[in-house]
């Protein structure tokens, strides 16, 4: 009792804190007189935007929120945009935060239109924003796809790009296929599509309830907000009434999983969660039995399906399902190791350039791990680092693997 009442304790506070601190911040902004407007003041000619969705055919707009140092654009990103471009979308570049000229004449020459507004409400309050200017400009009324994305994921570009290109494409020109496209649904605690990826129809954003949405939201500064106010409040008063187009899929990946194993299943087991290792014990050390170990992967993929699937399916869906995302937050989350990540990199089929494995793995040590925040607490707790308790503890199927893992 005394030892959970000392980490209730200030898990409360912080909390309470982090909430209040928020509001306090967007209410003194908000006297200070700041607007959308205001925030997006620094941005090119509305009209060249205009001028450039005329053009496209297909009339498709990426929304891409970035966050990142003001002399660099990370090749991440532009590998992103070249992704984008591909599959037919204008982009508005908006990055919360500065932007040298030169940087900003470089997205220029890749055909973005940008946006530098001050960091405030996060990538759901640059979506608000980019939104509203949107709409004031009426541009938004002749769009058939709106695609809100952010930079939280490393796009790897490479072979996997190439497939994703191919993939995305088919899900927009199809009329059969969903009302808007998310690259998964999360089930952890709650159903909802995380925002990362969203491209919605043109009957999503022309109904009410998705303006409804976006005059009420409050965009503060508070990760949780976002999450619970923003994302799955989204998904429950906008998406849950239209029908989603899912990129990947946990049956999907167990499939392939099964279909390219030839008995052997070690890659598939060391690119599970490092907290997740117990999950091994769901195969038969004994027996090469195919319908066995068939079993085995179906017992782990049925464990992991009610947790993040951007971070536990986060590998797997790289080498199986020819994913090019990956979360920036997994090594620092606590989900996989520095270890398994520069291996995936290593990986010769998915043809990843030097200099953004290179990157990568900068930013990734640069992040730090689970136990970097352990003296920081209010830190980690902003970044929903667990830090104060175990990772994947919660959850009833992978419990009863892991009690015969440490039972044998």
């Amino acid at each position: 009792m005394y030892f959970y009442l000392k980490q209730l304790v200030p898990l409360i506070y912080l909390r309470i804190e982090y909430i209040l601190t928020a509001y306090l911040s967007f209410a003194i902004l908000k006297l200070k007189g700041t607007n959308y407007l205001k925030r997006t003041k620094e941005r090119d000619d509305i009209n060249e935007l205009k001028k450039k969705i005329e053009k496209n055919n297909k009339k498709r707009l990426a929304i891409f929120i970035a966050y990142h140092d003001a002399n660099k654009i990370p090749q991440s990103n532009l590998n992103y945009i070249n992704i984008l471009k591909k599959c037919s979308f204008n982009i508005v570049y908006i990055l919360n935060g500065k932007l040298n000229h030169k940087l900003l004449e470089q997205l220029n020459m890749m055909d973005c239109y940008v946006i530098r507004r001050e960091n405030i409400g996060q990538d759901f309050g640059g979506w608000k924003d980019g939104i509203r200017l949107m709409k004031k400009y009426r541009i938004i009324n002749d769009l058939k796809w709106l695609l809100l994305c952010n930079d939280s994921n490393f796009c790897l570009g490479g072979k996997n790009s190439e497939d994703f290109i191919t993939k995305f494409s088919e899900a927009l020109d199809s009329n059969k296929e969903g009302d808007f496209i998310s690259l998964n649904c999360n089930y952890e605690r709650s159903l909802h599509y995380q925002s990362y990826f969203l491209c919605l129809s043109h009957l999503i954003f022309k109904n009410k309830s998705f303006d409804n949405f976006w005059k009420k939201y409050i965009p503060l500064n508070h990760r949780f907000h976002a999450i619970e106010s923003g994302e799955k409040k989204f998904t429950n008063k906008v998406l849950n009434k239209f029908r989603p187009k899912l990129m990947y899929t946990s049956h999907e990946l167990c499939e392939n999983i099964i279909l390219k194993l030839e008995n052997d299943y070690h890659l598939f087991l060391k690119n599970l969660p490092k907290s997740l290792f117990f999950l091994e014990a769901a195969f038969d050390d004994k027996t090469d039995n195919q319908n066995d170990i068939n079993m085995g992967i179906l017992k782990i993929i049925n464990s992991l399906e009610s947790y993040n699937p951007s971070h536990v399916f986060g590998l797997l869906n790289i080498i199986y399902l020819k994913a090019p995302f990956l979360k920036k937050d997994v090594m620092r989350q606590g989900v996989f190791s520095y270890s398994q990540i520069y291996e995936i990199l290593k990986l010769e089929n998915l043809n990843i350039e030097k200099n953004l494995s290179e990157e990568i793995m900068e930013i990734l040590i640069k992040g730090g791990t689970t136990y970097s925040f352990m003296e920081s607490k209010r830190s980690a707790y902003r970044r929903g680092i667990p830090v104060f308790g175990k990772i994947y503890e919660y959850q009833f199927e992978s419990s009863l693997i892991r009690d015969k893992y440490f039972n044998k």
